[in-house]
């Protein structure tokens, strides 16, 4: 499982409340999370915000979702 589909199941986020609170299509979200198109980097920072992570942990080179959570 991708980390966008991690944090969106941990959050019992649905793609309707993804889309509604980032502006992400859910059939854009949906892919993402399997894999089928990339986010620009953009939008992997926008995600990063929004789930409250490090982009690098967002897209899997980090398992550390925040190096300077306080």
């Amino acid at each position: 499982m991708n980390r966008l589909k991690e944090l969106r199941n941990m959050r019992s986020l649905t793609l309707k409340d993804i889309s509604n609170e980032t502006g992400i299509k859910k059939a854009t979200f949906s892919n993402y999370e399997l894999g089928q198109t990339e986010p620009t980097l953009e939008t992997w920072l926008k995600l990063a915000n929004y789930f409250d992570v490090d982009p690098e942990y967002l897209v899997g080179w980090s398992d550390i979702k925040r190096k300077n959570a306080q």
